[in-house]
């Protein structure tokens, strides 16, 4: 270690004099920021520098002793409260918890507990995979921002289950169940029924035309659970690209164009780098009993139903878990563990 690292006070005439070359070269003209950099300092370092000295206080301190590395005992107990924490914890409060730690151990302590607990935690989450297009198809709505505060507009738009192909949209003044049931009835016209349809908890969805649908085509519907937006996670993701498009569009909307550009034109990487619309019309032809897949589904659903009432929302539940079973058992969906989210 050299002499002037050992020294505060020389270290402190050196930083001095570097200051007085920098207001030199200031007077001359130059900004702070070329000044600095004239004498290999940052501007940030010599603007901290002048704070020190306008406050009276030595522009060079001496070093702290070298830092020691925590027991295992210490490492322990602060493993343990950040799982017992789930990680909320922060480093200053784990500091103050647990004797011998400085806040730069506890934040390292804590980054790497918290790294194990998410590896651990996506090695245990689920992911699902429906097996081909047609089988799943989702339906949703936005509110479209509008500059007249009298004004609404919903965007409802049916997209495939597998892929994130729209199959049909609507840009409508209203949402309920009449504008829901005109939608679905043309969608299926033209792209066919799909074995299962996911709804949100909206009240649009549960209407006695929307049901009668469903059930001339031979529909099962599946509603998710209250508050857990992730059941609809495609639907989220295509909704947020939706938003992304309208924030950057000026003027008139065309949503029409936006559809025919997210369908047509990005290739994705988790398609082979492939269209959406490209894997929808290379999708395979289902040979499925729909009038066999409802009766087994009402048949789980009434035996789960029984194990399940002290469940809240038994009935919902057990209908949930019998499509899941009925859909995995014909090879149409697939639960594989190690999720990504």
């Amino acid at each position: 270690m050299s002499a002037g690292a050992a020294n505060p006070r020389r270290r402190t005439n050196e930083r001095r004099d570097k200051l007085r070359v920098v207001s030199a070269l200031q007077t001359q003209g130059l900004t702070l920021s070329w000044a600095a950099r004239g004498v290999g300092i940052d501007p940030t370092t010599a603007m901290r520098w002048r704070r020190r000295e306008a406050a009276g206080e030595p522009l060079a301190r001496r070093r702290g002793p070298r830092l020691r590395s925590p027991s295992i005992t210490a490492c322990s107990e602060a493993v343990r409260l950040v799982e017992q924490t789930h990680g909320l914890i922060g480093a200053d409060a784990l500091r103050h918890s647990v004797p011998g730690l400085s806040r730069r151990m506890a934040a390292a302590i804590k980054a790497a507990a918290c790294r194990v607990l998410e590896h651990e935690r996506r090695q245990q989450a689920e992911r699902v995979v429906i097996a081909a297009p047609g089988i799943l198809r989702g339906f949703d709505a936005m509110e479209l921002a509008s500059r007249l505060p009298d004004c609404r507009r919903f965007l409802l738009v049916a997209a495939d289950g597998c892929v994130p192909y729209r199959t049909s949209w609507l840009e409508s003044p209203t949402y309920d169940g009449a504008v829901v049931a005109d939608i679905l009835r043309r969608d299926f016209e033209a792209f066919g029924a799909p074995l299962v349809l996911r709804f949100d908890r909206a009240s649009a969805h549960d209407v006695s035309e929307v049901r009668k649908l469903l059930e001339e085509h031979r529909v099962l519907a599946l509603h998710g659970p209250s508050y857990h937006a992730r059941f609809y996670g495609q639907l989220e993701r295509q909704n947020r690209e939706h938003r992304a498009w309208l924030a950057l569009s000026t003027g008139c909307t065309d949503v029409d164009a936006m559809m025919l550009a997210l369908n047509g034109r990005w290739r994705r990487s988790t398609l082979g780098w492939r269209t959406a619309e490209e894997v929808w019309q290379a999708r395979p032809s289902l040979q499925v009993d729909r009038a066999t897949l409802a009766r087994d589904v009402t048949d789980r659903a009434a035996h789960l139903r029984r194990s399940l009432e002290e469940s809240p929302r038994p009935d919902e539940l057990a209908w949930r878990l019998a499509v899941k079973q009925a859909l995995v058992e014909r090879g149409l969906l697939r639960v594989e563990r190690g999720g990504w989210c």
